[in-house]
């Protein structure tokens, strides 16, 4: 199956366009909008299995306490909560216009793991699918910038989508963005079957229009950064590196310093930037969950 044609139709023009430069909508010929539809959505919530964080309602501006639609419940005996009531989810949607997030779908949901999972083998980086209900003249989170690129799938109703410009420099942080988010690249209403793709740290924001509540799948493609390549790094001169933990002299702490010296240089002398961001990309794939 390929899974980034279902996405984005043309490959050789999404890389060659819009692949970190610019937002765009995409109109693949195959979207994948059967994987998770809304009456499968209303049945997960019925089943009564979905549990925090798993599922949370956010407003525009806010997260709803998980105490206003969990219940507990006594299971073997035992009192287990974060479980989410239907009956007050819809309540909480219905009175108050919150938006349903399903956070982490590919973990829990065979036909969106292999979607993320394909995805991730495709791009070689670690994908993840998060599904948002937003009632119908609502929005559902404010100006934000993400730490990923993001491919939004339409799945039912529509969603009026504004996207800026990207961060100035590599100093930015993944947040709500308070201040000048820069102009609007692309303004759009996305509709069943469409696709959106927003660069990493471009700031965006959308609204649901229309008259039905909009649905769509986010899939949030995950980049290295410095802490990854930080962390790989220190997991790479570590590896093989026979020195003892706690050496009980000056003589013994020098020959120890002298070792990790040398096994640092050996080490440093075959890695090269494309390996280390290979590497750093390979570790955050490999805590994805495998498709069945």
């Amino acid at each position: 199956m390929d899974w980034l044609k279902r996405c984005v139709r043309d490959e050789q023009e999404f890389f060659a366009m819009h692949w970190r430069r610019a937002p765009a909508v995409l109109r693949p010929d195959d979207p994948p909008v059967d994987l998770l539809d809304t009456a499968e959505l209303d049945g997960l919530l019925d089943a009564g299995l979905l549990k925090v964080p798993y599922i949370g309602l956010v407003h525009e501006d806010s997260h709803v306490p998980a105490e206003r639609f969990c219940t507990p419940r006594v299971v073997l005996g035992e009192v287990v909560e974060d479980y989410a009531d239907a009956e007050l989810v819809r309540r909480l949607v219905d009175d108050e216009r919150a938006t349903v997030l399903l956070r982490y779908v590919d973990q829990w949901h065979q036909g969106v793991r292999a979607l993320t999972t394909g995805l991730a083998e495709q791009l070689g980086r670690q994908v993840e699918a998060f599904c948002f209900r937003t009632p119908a003249g609502t929005q559902g989170r404010p100006l934000h910038r993400d730490d990923a690129d993001v491919l939004a799938i339409q799945i039912s109703g529509e969603k009026r989508w504004r996207v800026h410009a990207g961060p100035a420099d590599g100093n930015w942080e993944p947040a709500r963005e308070d201040g000048d988010p820069g102009e609007v690249l692309l303004e759009t209403v996305l509709r069943p079957g469409e696709v959106l793709y927003v660069p990493r740290g471009f700031a965006h924001h959308a609204d649901a229009v229309g008259d039905a509540p909009s649905v769509h799948l986010s899939l949030t493609v995950r980049e290295a950064g410095t802490a990854n390549l930080y962390a790989l790094l220190q997991a790479l001169l570590a590896d093989g590196a026979a020195i003892p933990g706690r050496p009980l002299d000056d003589e013994a702490l020098t020959d120890a310093a002298e070792a990790l010296i040398g096994h640092t240089r050996r080490t440093l002398a075959t890695l090269t930037p494309d390996a280390l961001v290979a590497h750093a990309r390979t570790a955050m794939r490999a805590t994805m969950p495998a498709a069945a």
